[in-house]
């Protein structure tokens, strides 16, 4: 019985100083997320997507000082980078017909990572129509690191990827809300590998209804 409780006190000590070591070790996002003028992912297409590969690319515009991520609906993420890591500013949403400026940047995914780590955050924002309307409204964010998964598919095998999983939630200001569940592999010095999203729409009843699904895994990428 000894030795029995011996090497099972063992075993604990060993997991637990491993489960510590991948906690505690720290990731550069600047290796994980490539916001580069230029950078482009070429993805399956998802389910029901009729317009070929699904492309993600990052445009820089040196005017207003901030990086646009477009996914391949036309929308994309306002974005900042600086010392302390990459800032979410704003979306601009599909089209262009509108853009969503938060009253404040949301430190999106500071300069170091970890396992674990975790932000909940809340804005409101400025939405502002191509005819010059503009309307106020409220985003929500909820994101955790949460492990290091491996992904394989037809870009490559890729190890340890960040798993980072986020809800977002948008009362868009004009009676109507969306929210999103997603889930994202970033693999070092390459970015999202594969994705996994819900986009929904609410309508005024509450009643919840999938406006786009997401499952798709990377094919190549072109990093600049």
């Amino acid at each position: 019985m000894k030795t029995y409780r011996h090497k099972f006190s063992l075993a604990v000590i060993i997991f637990s100083l491993f489960s510590f070591s991948v906690t505690a070790q720290t990731f550069k996002t600047k290796d994980y997320y490539q916001l580069k003028n230029g950078s482009e992912w070429r993805y399956t297409a998802p389910p029901n997507w009729k317009e070929g590969d699904y492309v993600s690319r990052i445009v820089e515009d040196e005017k207003e000082n901030i990086f646009r991520h477009f996914d391949a609906t036309k929308a994309a993420k306002l974005l900042s980078l600086k010392k302390k890591g990459i800032y979410y500013t704003g979306e601009e949403f599909a089209g262009g017909d509108s853009v969503a400026k938060f009253d404040s940047p949301i430190l999106w995914f500071p300069a170091k990572l970890k396992i674990g780590d975790r932000i909940e955050e809340q804005r409101e924002f400025t939405r502002i129509f191509r005819d010059g309307k503009t309307v106020r409204g409220t985003f929500k964010i909820t994101q955790i690191i949460s492990r290091l998964e491996d992904v394989k598919n037809s870009a490559g095998d890729f190890v340890n990827c960040l798993r980072v999983e986020s809800e977002t939630f948008w009362d868009l200001g004009d009676g109507r809300k969306a929210r999103s569940i997603n889930i994202y592999h970033y693999a070092k010095k390459v970015g999202v590998v594969k994705a996994s999203a819900r986009f929904i729409i609410i309508n005024a009843e509450g009643k919840e209804t999938v406006n786009r699904l997401i499952e798709t895994d990377l094919k190549s990428y072109k990093i600049q």
